[in-house]
């Protein structure tokens, strides 16, 4: 009977001993396996801060979750270096293009236009704004990118040679649909970026709307210009995906090459940004385009700065060119009727 009742025990012990072995050989084996199997955090190396063309290194960002760098429908929003500031970007976007889509380019007054407005971003939009420069390859990396992006940590240029499919004028809108980014404002290469414009994207940013256009002109007849609205992909990334795809709808965006980029806007942007929309206007008030407006939260100084306006062409708010007159008495603030200039 001291045998019969020892049998249980010793097969308890056997046992115990076997499934210790079998987990540690389980962990084993899942460890070995884990070294193998790719994780969601992408270690670059360093030459991600270094085009292969540069001899400068940018300064290091910290790394991000693979899964946020890129997207399996549209796998570049802009560049490597760009994906590694990581999420909450506050973007302003322009598109930089060659002779074929612009007539009168010319390399060393497009770089003068884009030193001006780099000054500009600095000085109006030092609060953690980058410009993203959407380019073709007329763009010389070693003698322009690279000086560029090593000296103005602001700076991202963003190289559309793989979507060549998308009209020039169209590839600054890319930011709206960027997961990354949280504002995106679309601005034009040679228009100064005025205190003006800066009080206006303010008082946007002070609601709760997700979009924003300007009209400060009385040749501003557009639902929207391509170089004077914004979007806060952050309040709507459903919208914000509607719109890439719209962007990338090979079909659909052939029909928006040359100016057509605010026909574009107007008939697939518009139409969606309405139900949260700020705009602000100084002319049109009293049109029809479908939206109530608001008074620009500031005035011109006096007739003679009146085409110191937001989105003019360089060299404005100087002598020389014919002021536009009086803005109308119903676009000037309530409280403030004085305001000729508006």
């Amino acid at each position: 009977m001291k045998s019969l009742s020892l049998i249980p025990r010793h097969s308890r012990f056997i046992s115990s001993v076997f499934a210790g072995f079998l987990g540690s050989f389980i962990f084993y084996i899942t460890l070995r396996i884990s070294c193998y199997t790719p994780v969601s955090t992408k270690i670059f190396s360093v030459d991600y801060r270094q085009r292969p063309e540069c001899t400068c290194l940018r300064p290091e960002l910290p790394y991000l979750s693979s899964h946020l760098i890129t997207n399996e429908h549209h796998p570049s929003f802009c560049s490597r270096y760009s994906s590694q500031r990581g999420p909450h970007q506050r973007i302003i976007s322009i598109s930089l293009f060659g002779p074929k889509e612009a007539k009168k380019f010319e390399i060393h007054r497009t770089l003068h236009y884009l030193k001006l407005l780099i000054k500009d971003v600095n000085i109006m939009y030092s609060d953690g704004f980058i410009l993203r420069i959407y380019h073709d390859n007329t763009i010389n990396t070693t003698d322009t990118i690279c000086p560029i992006e090593c000296e103005h940590l602001n700076v991202d240029f963003c190289n559309m040679k793989n979507k060549t499919f998308i009209p020039p004028k169209i590839w600054r809108f890319i930011p709206a649909g960027d997961p990354l980014v949280d504002i995106m404002l679309s601005r034009d290469l040679d228009s100064a970026l005025t205190k003006r414009e800066r009080e206006a994207v303010d008082t946007w940013l002070a609601t709760n709307k997700s979009f924003h256009a300007m009209r400060d002109h009385p040749k501003h007849k557009f639902h929207m210009l391509g170089g004077l609205w914004g979007f806060r992909p952050s309040l709507n990334r459903h919208l914000a995906h509607f719109i890439l795809d719209k962007i990338h709808n090979r079909d659909l965006i052939k029909h928006y090459t040359g100016r057509a980029d605010q026909g574009f806007l107007s008939s697939h942007i518009w139409p969606f940004a309405t139900s949260s929309l700020l705009v602000h206007d100084s002319f049109f008030c009293m049109n029809d385009f479908g939206h109530k407006t608001e008074p620009f939260p500031t005035q011109r100084p006096s007739a003679n700065e009146t085409n110191c306006f937001v989105g003019c062409v360089r060299t404005c708010c100087g002598h020389g060119k014919l002021p536009f007159g009086e803005c109308p008495k119903q676009c000037r603030p309530k409280n403030h009727p004085e305001w000729i200039y508006c």
